[in-house]
């Protein structure tokens, strides 16, 4: 792993670590500070330990003597590389750092054997690549992109959505409760003598409860020729990145109720009222500004929200002409978000989604949610337990495959008054 790697992944520590202070401020549930506090440990040692990898690869070449009285060049690990594991000086006295990378290797190295025979194993959050949402726990130190120079990747699979919402870590929990804001009190004229006018502010809960996630992958049995190392990597990240694709499609259908994720079309009416939705029959000159104007309080034109879409309506916008036959809308994007804007009108962010149905589409239905627009942050997704990982090598023994399972408890809902808007498809008037 290359040294500009292991800076990034300091940089996502030390940002995960902000977050956890300012949560923490502003948490009153003893629970949740607790979770947050056993996080904030271990975030912490990952940082003191990433830091330590990183001004070991930053040192720079020394000379050392040779046999023949001549000078030549001596590099602690090539610059931007880890050290291999044969590297490490066996039997002689090691350094901090030294014995910190070994310690990561020798588990990794240990959960991989522990993989090929069969014994299940369990990888903190963190290490399923790029499921930000719960980033907790360390040991990305590894994990790579790709395992073969010859493999192209696919294309992406996977909204970011699931990267903005609020992770909440609640290990070993079984429901979360989230106290929220509905309208605060106003005052009233009142006589000299008169009552004081009753002004106590509205408030509103959400309980989130857990649902159980799996996900199933195959692999050649060539993978068992790999090192343990990247062998558990590489199951890291087939069954990271499906348990994700679930996810992140469930933040906005999810169905709710007994084991299932509460999405944002089907959020309940204390938190996301009905009269709220936005009824839009196609996709116009105005369409974003209804959108943009029908979100938020009557006090304020609300900033920093998201448009969740379809790729298809993305595609719709982008098709909008002014009078004088020019696109009307700009579309900034980069990969699977950018931004939506026009000369005569926002600039909002926008995430595709493929779990939204395209109101651009003819076979999509009236009365179906499309869209939802709102604090992507207002959406919070607690979860209650690291990832387990089976191997089995049973099932497709003939065709030489090795199957693996993986489970994770997780929960989502809307937990802020009025968080999103969303779009319905209606008929035209």
């Amino acid at each position: 792993m290359n040294l500009e790697t292991l800076k990034a992944m300091l940089k996502k520590k030390e940002d995960r670590k902000a977050e956890i202070g300012e949560k923490s401020k502003a948490s009153e549930d003893v629970i949740e500070l607790r979770s947050l506090n056993s996080e904030m440990d271990k975030v912490n040692e990952d940082i003191t330990e990433l830091r330590s990898i990183i001004d070991g690869l930053s040192k720079k070449r020394e000379e050392i003597p040779r046999d023949d009285g001549a000078v030549q060049e001596k590099r602690s690990t090539p610059e931007g590389q880890l050290k291999p594991v044969s590297t490490f000086n066996i039997g002689q006295p090691t350094n901090t750092d030294e014995k910190r990378a070994e310690k990561l290797e020798k588990m990794y190295e240990k959960r991989g054997s522990d993989l090929k025979s069969k014994r299940a194993v369990t990888f903190d959050i963190e290490e399923i690549p790029e499921l930000r949402a719960v980033s907790i726990g360390g040991g990305t130190l590894i994990t790579e992109k790709k395992y073969s120079n010859t493999l192209n990747p696919k294309f992406s699979e996977v909204s970011s959505l699931v990267d903005l919402v609020n992770g909440i870590p609640l290990m070993g929990g079984e429901s979360y409760t989230k106290g929220f804001e509905v309208s605060s009190g106003e005052g009233d004229y009142t006589a000299e003598d008169g009552e004081y006018k009753d002004a106590d502010p509205a408030y509103g809960y959400v309980t989130i409860g857990k649902a159980k996630i799996t996900a199933y992958a195959e692999m050649t049995d060539e993978s068992m020729k790999l090192p343990n190392i990247n062998y558990q990597s590489s199951v890291a990240k087939s069954i990271g990145e499906a348990l994700r694709k679930k996810i992140t499609k469930q933040i906005i259908v999810g169905a709710g109720g007994a084991n299932a994720i509460n999405g944002i079309f089907n959020a309940p009416s204390n938190v996301i009222p009905e009269n709220t939705d936005i009824e839009i029959s196609e996709i116009d000159a105005d369409t974003l500004d209804k959108i943009v104007f029908g979100y938020g309080g009557d006090e304020e034109v609300e900033g920093g929200a998201y448009l969740t879409l379809n790729k298809q309506d993305l595609a719709a916008f982008a098709a909008v002409r002014a009078t004088d036959g020019k696109k009307l809308y700009k579309i900034r994007k980069n990969g699977n978000t950018g931004t939506i804007s026009s000369d005569d009108s926002f600039e909002i962010p926008f995430i595709i989604n493929s779990a939204c149905a395209p109101l651009s589409s003819d076979s999509t239905p009236v009365d179906r949610y499309c869209m939802a627009y709102g604090m992507v942050k207002a959406y919070e997704m607690p979860i209650f337990s690291q990832v387990s990982v089976e191997e089995s090598r049973d099932y497709k023994f003939k065709s030489g495959q090795i199957a693996y399972r993986g489970s994770v408890w997780a929960g989502g809902n809307v937990a802020m008054h009025k968080g999103f808007v969303r779009v319905k498809k209606v008929i035209a008037t």
